[in-house]
């Protein structure tokens, strides 16, 4: 088996003032596989994105002579493949929440910051800095094709009937495109797991769930596939909003403010913005697009109601919400089912019903509270205590006694309050 080719290291300038945050910063960057460039104004900043070769850009609030959102936007001109982050500590600041939302800043890196976040944060970064630029290069790819076949269309001499099709014209065409599919979800797939691995694990078992719904149900190829792609792809926009406002979504969506939710909602039209280009996705951006919509119409983005939302996005929504729960399969249809004509579709729920005990679910990984634990719980991360003393490895089965040593110790010394578990 050949060995997976290396991935280029990603140029990340830091743009900066303050020498004490510019070496504890880089330091870190370093410790994840940059290659980082300093400047401490904003006038040098921009004089070094029009080289084009950074990926990353981290930018004060303040850049010495001019505002990091000022920064920013200059870097999106002239690298709009770049991924965007300011440092701040005024997230709530007006400024700050408009440039989240109209997608001039990836995400915001708080002042002070935690370094496992930190951490997190840039590698979620570097993901999104690689997908988009995957994203660029098939664009790119498609846009020759399509003058290569409408030349060879327009050709005098030649005979359109015997003129090449867009998979035969050029090796690496359309039909590497539509082939690049599964190469694309595996490293959404994977950004999701840095950001957040409950985000993977519910879409990998969703995955798992349509796979099954489409045969039960007949459907045809073409609209079967574009439910399984929206399936994968539905959440490829939320490591966008911050991890701290995902992490209260995820668990109760109503611990969110105003403000977080309208971050959250956002989100079915990005994925849709990011997936444009694709054009194997194309199908599947109606169904992304409407799969937080609600059967009584209090649902988003755009508040549709009962059979105005399609076909496919009705089910997506229940497979999802099925998939997203983690009790028994029975509990978690009878929580749906309370639900009915609300939030979902009645037709959409019995077709997924049958369908559940046909699905042979994927073993994933699921973020719990530490106080969540239960005996027969099985670790996917070590767990270890402040000092890093490894209290039990990962692949450990917990037992209540386990439990009850876990819960004592974080009484006496804090543990970390998010541990993973198989599911």
């Amino acid at each position: 088996m050949a060995a997976k080719e290396k991935q280029t290291e990603v140029r990340a300038l830091l743009v900066e003032d303050n020498d004490i945050i510019i070496e504890s910063l880089s330091e870190i960057m370093k410790s994840v596989g940059f290659i980082v460039v300093n400047s401490k104004t904003g006038s040098e900043a921009i004089n070094l994105l029009k080289g084009g070769s950074i990926g990353i850009v981290i930018a004060d609030d303040k850049c010495g002579d001019k505002e990091g959102l000022e920064v920013l936007e200059e870097a999106k001109r002239s690298n709009p493949n770049a991924t965007r982050l300011l440092l701040t500590s005024r997230v709530n600041d007006d400024a700050v929440q408009a440039a989240l939302r109209e997608r001039l800043v990836y995400r915001y890196i708080t002042k002070p910051w935690l370094t496992e976040d930190l951490i997190l944060t840039l590698r979620t970064a570097e993901d999104y800095h690689r997908v988009t630029e995957q994203n660029a290069s098939l664009t790119i790819e498609k846009n020759d094709l399509t003058r290569t076949v409408r030349a060879l269309e327009n050709s005098g001499g030649a005979d359109s009937a015997a003129a090449p099709t867009a998979k035969q014209a050029a090796p690496g065409g359309v039909a590497s495109v539509e082939g690049d599919a599964g190469t694309i979800i595996q490293t959404v797939l994977e950004m999701l797991y840095v950001f957040h691995p409950n985000l993977k694990s519910n879409a990998m078992r969703t995955m798992a769930l349509v796979k099954v719904l489409t045969k039960t149900l007949g459907m045809d190829e073409k609209p079967a596939e574009a439910l399984y792609y929206a399936a994968a792809l539905h959440d490829i926009a939320i490591p966008g909003v911050d991890r701290p406002i995902v992490r209260r979504w995820l668990r109760d969506p109503e611990k969110c403010n105003k403000d977080e939710m309208q971050l959250v909602e956002q989100h079915p039209l990005q994925a849709v913005d990011m997936l444009k280009p694709f054009p194997m996705f194309r199908e599947a951006l109606t169904i992304i697009k409407a799969h937080h919509e609600d059967w009584n119409g209090k649902g988003y983005p755009n508040r549709l109601k009962g059979e105005t939302i399609p076909w496919e996005a009705r089910l997506l929504r229940v497979a999802l919400d099925f998939c997203s729960k983690h009790t028994d399969p029975i509990q978690a249809m009878l929580e749906i089912e309370e639900l009915s004509e609300i939030i979902y579709d009645p037709d959409a729920i019995r077709a997924v019903a049958k369908a559940v005990p046909l699905t042979e679910m994927p073993t994933g990984e699921r973020e719990i509270l530490l106080i969540e634990l239960k005996d027969g719980m099985t670790l996917a991360r070590d767990i270890s205590n402040a000092n890093g003393f490894l209290l039990f490895p990962k692949g450990k089965t917990l037992t209540g006694s386990m439990c009850d040593k876990l819960f004592n110790i974080d009484r006496m010394s804090p543990l970390n309050p998010y541990v993973l578990v198989y599911c």
